[in-house]
């Protein structure tokens, strides 16, 4: 079989076909970028980070681990005067964003104070300053970058923006507020969800006119539907009619620069009863697919949606990658390609972002095993 570039390689999978191995990607945290960088004796120098706890890697760390994806920040929730050593700050939508300290290398941000917090009508919602377009995504800084990027490299590019119909609620009210609401007063949220989406639908179209062709396949920002323990809420609660709007509407934009651009969308938890509604409303990619969260048996999955539907992540990061051996990491990526690598359509990745304080010989290992477990055609029988 021949050697594809990375961007063919991603391309064939996502068209549920067998490229020469199984693609791969990383997903990781400043902090454990930054280690990673030490660990590989390499100036700490991602192209890009943001403040929802991504680093992006650079070309020089791809190219060293044959990582065939590389992500693009499209900028949608980073205010232009975001520095990471901030400790706090509001972003484009009003909610305050802190940073935390996990241990005394690993931090996070999370959502502060909720600024719709005790609303008591939809005329609340349409009141509030929402923010403009115009101020979620900078084309100036975009088109260049990932023009460049794509015409410079072969990597297989995305980005990640809009979305957040469902979360958004979560962060203007409070979660445990938002769940109240969605039971109690479903006009408000039904209100944010609407004003939410006439906001990302205008972002969504200017990405798409203006860098679509470039990549590969997009990424919708977070709707975590689903916990450890199982789904968040009942999937009568599922918000199937609003995600499909966008959705749909992403991929008609997306269509008219790439006719074979795919959507990809991001849900944590245990979210196999919902995995049927994302594939009606137009999915063509779950990620991260979180192996230790109630009914994600990647085996089951694998074999009941794979024809449909493509998988991104997989590897479990909490458990395996975390604190598990070398060899223990090679069971993992070897199991998880097996079960969702047959006849394409698997980005094999973490099941989440890497940590800071993962140990840096697992990831090594986990793209090591990769390579070696991930060319088709693959083994039959159980790994």
């Amino acid at each position: 079989m021949r050697t594809y570039s990375r961007r063919e390689r991603v391309e064939t999978a996502l068209n549920h076909r067998e490229p020469d191995r199984v693609p791969c990607d990383m997903t990781i945290a400043p902090p454990a970028y930054m280690e990673l960088c030490d660990y590989m004796d390499m100036k700490f120098e991602p192209y890009w980070w943001d403040d929802c706890n991504h680093a992006f890697p650079s070309v020089e760390m791809l190219e060293k681990l044959d990582i065939d994806v590389m992500h693009f920040s499209a900028n949608c929730f980073v205010p232009k005067n975001f520095r990471i050593d901030q400790d706090e700050f509001r972003d484009q939508w009003g909610v305050l964003r802190k940073k935390i300290w996990d241990t005394e290398t690993d931090f996070m941000y999370i959502n502060g104070d909720a600024p719709l917090k005790g609303i008591t009508s939809v005329d609340d919602v349409y009141s509030y300053h929402w923010p403009k377009p115009e101020e979620l995504y900078d084309p100036e800084v975009a088109v260049p970058l990932v023009r460049s990027l794509y015409e410079e490299t072969d990597f297989a590019l995305t980005c990640q923006f809009g979305g957040h119909l469902f979360e958004m609620g979560q962060f203007l009210l409070g979660f445990q507020d938002y769940l109240e609401y969605l039971y109690m007063e479903p006009e408000i949220v039904d209100a944010i969800m609407e004003k939410t989406m006439e906001i990302q639908m205008q972002v969504e179209t200017s990405v798409m006119n203006t860098i679509g062709k470039y990549l590969t396949y997009v990424r919708l920002c977070g709707e975590d539907v689903g916990t450890q323990n199982g789904p968040l809420i009942s999937p009568s609660y599922y918000v199937k009619p609003k995600h499909a709007r966008e959705w749909n509407h992403v991929k008609s934009e997306f269509h008219k620069v790439n006719p074979q651009g795919k959507l990809s969308i991001h849900t944590c938890g245990g979210v196999y009863p919902f995995i049927p509604h994302f594939i009606e409303a137009g999915a063509d990619m779950l990620n991260p697919l979180q192996p230790t969260a109630a009914t994600m048996d990647t085996e089951k999955i694998g074999c009941e949606f794979g024809d449909k539907l493509c998988f991104h992540g997989g590897v479990d990061s909490v458990m395996v990658l975390n604190q598990g051996t070398v060899e223990e990491v090679r069971a993992e990526v070897k199991k998880r390609i097996h079960d969702l690598g047959q006849g394409g359509g698997y980005i094999c990745a973490p099941s989440h972002n890497i940590q800071g304080g993962v140990p840096m010989r697992n990831v090594i290992a986990m793209y090591e095993a990769i390579h070696e477990f991930g060319k088709y055609p693959l083994e039959k029988g159980r790994p």
